[in-house]
């Protein structure tokens, strides 16, 4: 609506919005009604360490200003924008294929000009060289740019995806931006003498000002250029012609012609009714949306129907026109995709030297980094490991992929294994044994329900069409994974047994919500568990909206639901006339009955303890079970690391979501004023959590002695049903401003206005507990802050140390499983995968372990998959003229001897060529064995060895001899093939065998 707002208004002119959702919601908006053109964002600064030290993120912002002081159009801005310093960057040096720039005068302009030399480039002001190839990130481009001389010449320019580091695309010329700044920075002098200025929601910005101040403030920085004030930049913009603009009409010395929409949420047949009147008026209708359903909907009406995105829709009454989106059609704005440059996970994370690993032969040792060996052959690369009585051991290419951290369980210290000694060998055996006995118990416990008869549902996906249109937003790749591995595990003869792991928001729902489709529409009967009353009801009004358009009849039975109508509920269950009944534990109890039950879900399972989820399956064996979690209990996640539970990860974030920045600090009342203050300016709610109900009053009355002006109310599980609802009624109509209560809210509230937690007595709390409340907060597109508080006078554990550590440290959209992980490791696995009760199993570090109970399982279910051995008699090692960085060469040669098929090696081959330029000669080697050992599996070989002159491929071949088609230069025996040795033999060999793609065959 903003945009159709300003299309007549003459230009410059600067858009003045609250926050930067709202300005790119703006910008995105302009560009899809086409009415504005040369629309700009100004980026509001990041508040991260490295950030706030990026000349490169300041001169970020300084080029759009420039660009708006000499070529006009629209600057979309918020107070952060415009209060936060810039600066604006000096030459250029201009890059063209074809043309000589000379490698080194690049490399040394760009250290002069202020830019950071890295390993790997993600973030603006950072270049990294590798041999012919340098990676530039100046800010004036959306992409870092990846160089690739020849000799001198550029070769060739392409864009890459940070996160990946893999091309976009080529590109013909690039100009790359100084990072010493032109003296000039203040920014009156960069606005257009004839702007105009727009102030939407003058209110919000005024609060949206205060807010970034006091973040800035907060962080209490002395190296930071100080923010403009917000009263001095108003008051500079007087010589301009202003306009405000208010969300509604109190006050208003004119009302506009441009309107919304009322929000239908759904309910075509009151949009139809709605737009039958305005027709009748005169007005033109159309349909901006993503969703087909509406799309169709449109198009059947006779509206015009556009496939896009708006933020809103609008009603114009002066030109006739009214715009609908899936906001007033369904209740829901579609999110737009951001890009966000995050480092990339697979090459960043190496080896650092003085780190803790276990060789799988030798033992613990501390990795001490990489070291060039002269020998009598040539030069070799060695990673050097320390153990006991400091003997150093140097591990040969070759054996880098048998080196692993090594994790501890809680309060244990690593030390070296003697070199001398048989302690190592001692304790691998007997994990090994353990690891065996645990397998053994693993399998035997999920073997009867592999074995078990369940129902082979029907490939029913012209049912589904509807339910699956009615989903307004596009569904992830993880998310459309996830749903297919469910109708997968659905439709085979044997029960389901599938973890879904995702975060808050992350789509889990949507997944429960086919397969239960999926199951009602073949007439079985669905029940869905969920660990609190509050959280059953939210499922209850999500299905009950979803299959409103359906025959499918959604119950509830809760404590909020009158014994009366819990019986009528469960009558008609026992009949067959309840599709869908959603509840907590209540569900196990025996008046219980379903008619034909064929799928059960079960929500935030690590809530429910192991003997209910048992219950379940013993108590009804053919049926289906999906589990759904953000942070999987250590059992589970075990299970599923080991192979025996099926598990799909959600792990792409919403597209507007925020990380929620967390604090963990000594309880503090200055901190706590200052925080929900904070909230309050800008018109939101807080949760104030404190986990006992004995003293809940007491904080109750501590926060009203600090708030007196504040509506503060108080809940948690003894809480009387009437007054429960009422309360979280208010909360959620926003009529309460502080929530205090228990973790009964770690569970099922939505309350996008919520977002600041405070979370009392924190070191009290499990890892998991502290992860699902952290999900309360931060559910839409506002930033959200969690306030993780301790006690200053208390001594707490070391394990509750490593929990609040672990919770701040993993502050990333996605991070659940990873929690989880961590919760695994902290915790262990139980009883059950036998390592916390066992001094050898846990002697071997707790991810070894878990590798050796996985291989174990997976040799009992027949799906093991033997290391081939590999024996090179020459040196061989990756240049370094090649490839400089020591941690990326380590990481490499381990991903290249970890991969496990041949389309993993093209694959990494591929990346790599791509990021480090032409692949030398002994690159190449080190892909060609691995391209045999990927094969090797497949082809029966155990042993690879290999000289100058000779290559001998040793195993139980078994008819690969004729598969493989060998040239006359190989000769058989009896434990596999002989041939020609060297570079060019190995070279020969991995030729032969990805032309025949064994695995295939």
């Amino acid at each position: 609506m903003r945009p159709w707002v300003c299309r007549d208004i003459k230009q410059p002119l600067l858009v003045l919005l609250p926050d930067a959702r709202q300005a790119r919601d703006f910008a995105a908006d302009a560009e899809e009604l086409g009415v504005l053109e040369n629309v700009k964002i100004l980026p509001e600064m990041i508040l991260a360490e490295d950030d706030l030290k990026s000349e490169a993120q300041r001169i970020v912002r300084g080029d759009i200003l420039e660009n708006f002081r000499y070529k006009g159009g629209v600057l979309a801005a918020t107070p952060a924008s415009l209060m936060a310093p810039f600066s604006t960057g000096g030459d250029y040096m201009e890059l063209e294929c074809g043309r000589e720039a000379g490698r080194s005068r690049l490399i040394d302009w760009l250290a002069q000009k202020g830019y950071e030399r890295s390993d790997l480039v993600w973030t603006p002001g950072q270049f990294a060289v590798r041999g012919s190839i340098v990676d530039i990130f100046s800010p004036s481009d959306m992409y870092p740019v990846r160089v690739e001389f020849f000799d001198d010449e550029v070769e060739s320019l392409r864009f890459f995806v940070p996160e990946t580091q893999k091309s976009l695309r080529t590109i013909r010329k690039s100009s790359v931006q100084s990072l010493v700044s032109k003296s000039d920075n203040r920014l009156e002098n960069y606005f257009p003498e004839d702007m105009r200025i727009l102030f939407f929601d003058p209110h919000g910005l005024d609060t949206t000002a205060e807010n970034a101040v006091w973040l800035w403030q907060s962080l209490d920085r002395e190296d930071t250029v100080p923010w403009e004030a917000w009263e001095k930049l108003c008051a500079g913009f007087t010589a301009h012609r202003r306009l405000r603009i208010l969300p509604d009409v109190k006050n208003c010395a004119a009302r506009m012609a441009v309107m919304q929409f009322p929000n239908f949420r759904g309910k075509l047949k009151e949009v139809e009714l709605y737009c039958l009147s305005m027709i009748k008026d005169g007005y033109r209708i159309k349909v901006v949306s993503e969703a087909e359903r509406n799309l169709q909907w449109a198009r059947i009406n006779g509206f015009e129907a556009c496939e896009g995105i708006l933020s809103e829709g609008f009603i114009d009454s002066y030109s006739k026109c009214a715009v609908m989106t899936d906001l007033e059609l369904s209740g829901i704005t579609v999110a737009r995709r951001r890009i966000e440059n995050r480092a990339p996970s697979d090459w960043g994370a190496g080896l650092i030297p003085g780190q803790w690993v276990v060789h799988d032969e030798y033992g613990v040792a501390v990795y001490q980094g990489a070291e060039q060996v002269k020998t009598a052959d040539g030069e070799q690369e060695y990673l050097i490991l320390q153990f006991a009585e400091e003997r150093r051991l140097l591990i040969p290419v070759m054996q880098f992929h048998k080196i692993s951290p090594w994790s501890p369980l809680p309060g244990q210290e690593p030390t070296a294994d003697n070199l001398k000694g048989s302690h190592w060998k001692r304790a691998a055996s007997r994990a090994k044994q353990m690891a065996e006995q645990a397998a053994a118990e693993l399998i035997k416990i999920y073997a009867e329900r592999e074995v078990s008869k369940g129902f082979s549902f029907p490939d029913n996906r012209e049912m589904m069409r509807e339910l699956e249109e009615s989903f307004t937003y596009k569904e992830t790749i993880d998310q459309l994974r996830a749903i297919e591995d469910v109708e997968r595990d659905m439709e085979r003869p044997v029960p389901m047994d599938r973890l879904i792991v995702g975060d808050v928001g992350f789509g889990k729902t949507e997944v429960a919500i086919r397969a239960a489709g999926k199951a009602v529409f073949a007439g079985k009967q669905t029940a869905i568990m969920a660990p609190t009353t509050l959280l059953a009801q939210q499922h209850f009004e999500t299905f009950t909206a979803r299959f409103a358009n359906t025959p499918i009849r959604v119950e509830v039975i809760s404590r909020f639901v009158p014994v009366g109508q819990q019986k009528r509920i469960l009558q008609d269950l026992s009949e067959g006339k309840v599709d869908i009944l959603i509840g907590t534990h209540r569900i196990l109890t025996d008046d219980v009955k379903f008619k034909d039950i064929g799928l059960i879900i079960v929500d935030e399972e690590h809530r429910f303890g192991v003997m209910h989820k048992d219950h379940l399956k013993k108590s009804m064996p053919g049926v289906d079970v999906l589990m759904l979690s953000a942070t999987p209990i250590p059992r589970s996640l075990s299970l599923s690391i080991s192979g025996l539970r099926d598990m799909s990860i959600l792990q792409t974030p919403p597209q507007r979501r925020l990380p929620v920045i967390t604090v963990v600090r000594p309880f503090s009342e200055e901190l706590l004023k200052s925080a929900v203050l904070r909230e309050k300016n800008r018109g939101g709610q807080i949760f104030f959590v404190h986990n006992r109900i004995n003293d809940l009053q007491e904080r109750a009355v501590m926060l009203k002695r600090l708030f007196p002006k504040l509506n503060i109310a108080v809940a948690h599980s003894k809480t009387s049903e009437s007054a429960l609802e009422k309360t979280m009624s208010e909360f959620a109509a926003g009529k309460i401003d502080i929530l205090v209560c228990t973790t009964i809210v770690e569970s099922g509230l939505d309350i996008p206005a919520a977002n600041t937690l405070i979370v009392d007595d924190a070191h009290e709390l499990g890892l998991a507990q502290m992860y699902q409340l952290r999900g309360r907060v931060g559910r839409r597109e506002e930033q959200a802050y969690a306030f993780l508080f301790y006690p200053s006078n208390v001594h707490i554990s070391v394990e509750s140390s490593e929990r609040l550590e672990a919770i701040a440290e993993l502050d990333e959209l996605g991070a659940g499983y990873q929690l989880a992980q961590r919760d695994l490791q902290i915790r262990g696995g139980g009883d059950l995968i036998g390592i916390s009760q066992h001094g050898n199993s846990s002697k071997i570090g707790y991810q070894k372990y878990c590798d050796l109970l996985a291989e174990e399982i997976s040799k009992i279910k027949g799906t093991y998959r033997p290391q081939m051995e590999l024996e090179i008699g020459f040196p061989v090692s990756i240049p370094g003229d090649y490839l400089p960085q020591e941690n990326l060469r380590v990481t490499l040669y381990r991903r290249l001897l970890k991969t496990d098929s041949l389309e993993e090696v093209r694959e990494l081959r591929e990346e790599t060529e791509d990021r480090f330029g032409r692949i030398p000669n002994e690159l190449d080697f080190l892909f060609n064995v691995a391209a045999i050992k990927g094969a090797s599996c497949d082809l029966g070989l155990t042993k690879m060895i290999c000289s100058r002159y000779e290559l001998v491929l040793q195993g139980n071949p078994d008819g690969a001899w004729e598969r493989l088609k060998l040239p006359p230069k190989w000769r058989r025996r009896l434990d596999g093939f002989i041939g020609p040795g060297g570079f060019a033999g190995i070279k020969d060999i991995a030729r032969i065998i990805q032309e025949q793609n064994p695995a295939s065959i």
